[in-house]
């Protein structure tokens, strides 16, 4: 079983790299799925960053694997939630089997392709977001059930398929453009629509505000924007009413093709364009936002971690050493080692020998700060070390502990 566990620990950490450092330099996301007539218009939207894997212990090596992927569903009608944000897990075939008896590694041919039945349920952290005051509330783990439901299909062919998903668009993205012609041929073979929108933003507030200025604008034109929380709510005079709709109707007159697979295309290019600059930046400069020289660590960690939720630092690193100053607030995790030392002495009081003792420590902070919305949000990450007597490799391996945790980015 050990043998086994090392194995899947191998499978991990390469796919981690592999995954979440290029894509979670910005959004990326997919207009999933999109259903309803006008007034009662759904909006299916999956974040294509993160696929984890949640796959107990007791099935590690066997012939499937859970995977989970986040999609939120945002609703255009008055009498159902601004949206619902769903943790899917999926049962899918798992890539490599372990045969316990030989321990031979065999590669799973058979894959889930869109139109398959597959077997899901909502898993833990999955919530809706009320439209009557705005407030969260959460959704129960469900039973696992199976379902040929498009959505579902589309959504666990994804989370069962990440690898060629991931490549498919680091072989899309060129410079600051993206082959969508080549990303959809690739998808494709995975029976998933060639012209699958894939678009700049990949948070539930981010799809929210997608459908409602690209999908439904025409209902936010004409003031009927279900608003009973007050927070939508933004009287236009005449002449802003106005130019808002001379604008749209430009847009829609240049984008005759598909107004809402341009309009799709055109928010992923800018978020490439502004992602790259940000990363030619960091790369140039080598800092953090403080002006201070950044390490290799704290690079890779801003660039998961920038901009995201303090939420989901607490949900992923445990509860912090909590600190707040003026405008910001201070998030620290720490991994300590220490060993006493002592002097053996003999029968005359003579030291006869020994051990040095020794200490070690590593922290990682999230320094904090809130959004023009009032959220908290990742704003600087310091990562600092300190030994005496134990050796800079012992604080390496502190340091090293703390950042595979930190890596695990939502």
């Amino acid at each position: 079983m050990k043998y086994i566990m090392n194995i899947s620990k191998i499978f991990s950490f390469a796919l981690m790299g592999l995954i979440l450092l290029p894509m979670a330099a910005f959004g990326f996301g997919s207009v999933l799925h999109y259903q309803g007539e006008m007034g009662d218009r759904e909006a299916y939207f999956a974040d294509l960053r993160v696929i984890n894997n949640r796959t107990p212990p007791e099935l590690v090596g066997g012939p499937i694997e859970i995977r989970e992927i986040d999609v939120t569903a945002v609703y255009e009608n008055a009498d159902k939630p601004e949206f619902v944000h769903m943790k899917l897990q999926f049962e899918c075939p798992n890539i490599m089997s372990i045969d316990l008896k030989t321990m031979k590694i065999t590669e799973n041919k058979n894959k889930i392709k869109a139109g398959d039945s597959v077997k899901f349920r909502i898993g833990l952290g999955s919530y809706k977001l009320r439209r009557s005051d705005l407030k969260s509330e959460p959704l129960a783990v469900s039973d696992w059930k199976t379902s040929d439901a498009s959505m579902l299909s589309k959504a666990g062919t994804i989370a069962c398929n990440h690898i060629e998903i991931d490549q498919a668009l680091h072989a899309a993205i060129k410079g600051n453009s993206f082959d969508f012609d080549g990303f959809g041929q690739r998808i494709n073979k995975l029976g998933l629509p060639a012209d699958l929108a894939i678009i700049g933003q990949a948070t539930p507030p981010e799809f929210l505000d997608f459908a409602w200025s690209q999908f439904w604008r025409d209902t936010v034109l004409a003031g009927k924007r279900p608003d009973p929380s007050g927070k939508w709510a933004k009287k236009l005079t005449p002449e802003e009413k106005e130019a808002a709709i001379k604008k749209l109707e430009e847009q829609q007159k240049a984008m005759q093709e598909n107004p809402e697979i341009q309009a799709a295309k055109k928010s992923l290019l800018e978020g490439i364009k502004k992602s790259q600059a940000e990363r030619a930046v960091i790369a140039e400069a080598g800092k953090r936002p403080d002006g201070k020289k950044l390490t290799p660590m704290e690079s890779n960690l801003l660039i998961l971690w920038k901009g995201k939720p303090e939420i989901d630092v607490v949900n992923v690193m445990g509860n912090p050493q909590f600190n707040q100053a003026g405008d910001s607030r201070f998030l620290r995790y720490t991994k300590y080692w220490e060993k006493e030392g002592f002097t053996a002495y003999n029968a005359n009081g003579t030291p006869i020998g020994g051990e040095i003792g020794g200490y070690a420590e590593c922290f990682v902070e999230f320094k904090t700060k809130q959004d023009s919305n009032g959220e908290w949000r990742v704003d600087d990450i310091l990562v600092r070390s300190d030994y005496d007597g134990a050796g800079l490799g012992r604080t390496k391996e502190l340091c090293q502990d703390l950042g595979e945790i930190a890596r695990n980015a939502p």
